[in-house]
């Protein structure tokens, strides 16, 4: 078990990447209208924000949006048209880089549902989600659970 899982948690999570074409993104002149609407539509919490040379600026959740508007003791929503997605989204949100061990990423991950997976150069390449990295872990454990099970199985056989 022990070697299994540590080749598990030493593999690189490149395999494990949802590509940056397919992954939700807003950009940072965005209006938080905007954003607000792809959020809700999309049912997402929270998705990267990829600035015109395609580098990550940060994340903008429907959190961010509302701490955004409270903190400026404005609740009048349809203000949020004269807003922008950079007035409110977070800056401290870093990526880790395609070639990352599963570790690394899990410990990234057990705050956060999703990671940015960025170049050398910051470049948006794609996310690695919380739920990827938990299904590996899950079908390393039901694999292990089977060959246990067929390993009692064929020494009660024995006589």
């Amino acid at each position: 078990m022990g070697n299994k899982l540590s080749s598990l948690f030493d593999r690189e999570i490149s395999s494990l990447i949802i590509p940056g074409e397919q992954v939700v993104t807003v950009h940072p002149d965005w209006t938080l209208e905007r954003a607000l609407l792809v959020l809700t539509r999309r049912g997402y919490a929270s998705v990267p924000v990829i600035n015109e040379e395609g580098k990550v600026d940060g994340v903008i959740s429907k959190t961010n949006i509302l701490d955004f508007m409270l903190n400026r003791n404005d609740f009048r929503f349809h203000r949020l048209d004269e807003f922008q997605v950079r007035d409110a989204m977070n800056q401290n949100h870093s990526g880790i880089l395609p070639n990352s061990i599963f570790s690394f990423a899990f410990d990234v991950l057990l705050d956060r549902p999703y990671i940015p997976i960025i170049d050398l150069n910051n470049r948006f390449l794609g996310i690695l989600t919380r739920r990827v990295l938990m299904e590996k872990v899950t079908e390393y454990f039901q694999q292990e659970f089977l060959e246990n099970m067929a390993l009692k199985q064929k020494k009660s056989r024995t006589p």
